[in-house]
């Protein structure tokens, strides 16, 4: 009896100990899925990229180092920038070089690329700024020659790709000629770049002094692009006028809801920052417009 006794507890001992160990990797398995315990499990901030297009009025003869820190501030939790607007002297791409230097003062490593002056008339530079925790610039951004002739300021292209999923999109940066010299007619040339860069993802942005509503998109729209903004004014008055301190539907983004989405988008008006609508036209008479990049 005392052999049967020592037989069922040692059993017994066993049966605790195999418990105890399957307990044990349930919950190492659980703590896998959640992070640290009680966590659920953190979003994947990779997944997309936030996009911002900005003309920067006359960027680099104008910003003092207050006005600098303000747009700073303001880009700081963006992933890409494109800039419009950047003066063709050196003093435009040392502008660019100073708004590098103050986000990377903001906790996040940024790099920046300008580029040379346009070849037409009205000839100024375009830049683009990253974040480089997020994405890198693949190859070199290059002014887009064969729309040269055709535009008077031509497009700057920049292909990136994300760190960790390694995701690609195509930008193309313009500034369409004012309305005076019928930006139109350079808006319905835009197609030409779905048929050069089919393959990519491409996101046409900046300043058109154009409204998305105007039939000269129609081949872009066409060809399955669509603006990330509707009916919503992007400059900025002189003066208030019945109260209203927005002008016209200049700047906007288009892409392909075929292979991309718009998670958020929309414009940062940062005139509410100011007095006044003179002291708020220092820093852009256009308000950025801002898209979170997903890809399909």
């Amino acid at each position: 009896m005392r052999k049967i006794g020592v037989l069922l507890l040692l059993i017994a001992a066993l049966g605790l100990a195999y418990y105890l160990n399957a307990e044990e990797q349930h919950a190492a398995d659980a703590s896998s899925q959640t992070g640290s315990a009680g966590e659920a499990p953190a979003r994947n901030i990779d997944e997309t990229v936030k996009l911002v297009t900005w003309n920067l009025l006359n960027f680099g003869k104008s910003k003092d180092d207050q006005e600098m820190t303000f747009i700073a501030d303001l880009l700081r939790h963006y992933d890409v920038v494109a800039v419009q607007e950047v003066n063709t002297g050196p003093d435009g791409a040392q502008a660019v070089a100073r708004l590098d230097d103050e986000l990377d003062r903001r906790g996040s490593p940024w790099d920046y690329v300008v580029s040379d002056p346009t070849t037409g008339n009205g000839s100024e530079r375009y830049a683009y700024l990253w974040k480089s925790s997020r994405v890198r610039l693949l190859g070199r951004a290059w002014l887009e020659a064969t729309l040269a002739d055709d535009l008077d300021r031509e497009p700057y292209l920049a292909r990136f790709e994300t760190l960790q999923n390694r995701h690609q999109m195509l930008l193309a940066s313009l500034h369409a000629v004012p309305r005076a010299k019928r930006p139109a007619d350079e808006v319905a040339l835009l197609d030409t770049l779905h048929r050069l860069y089919e393959a990519d993802h491409l996101l046409i942005l900046g300043d058109f002094n154009l409204s998305q509503k105007h039939q000269a998109w129609d081949a872009l729209k066409t060809a399955g692009y669509q603006p990330v903004i509707v009916d919503q004014k992007t400059s900025l008055r002189r003066r208030r006028k019945d109260g209203q301190h927005l002008a016209s539907e200049y700047d906007n983004i288009f892409y392909e809801p075929a292979f991309l989405q718009a998670d958020s988008s929309g414009v940062i008006d940062f005139t509410g920052e100011f007095r006044t609508l003179k002291q708020a036209r220092t820093i852009s008479d256009h308000l950025p417009v801002f898209m979170e990049v997903r890809w399909n």
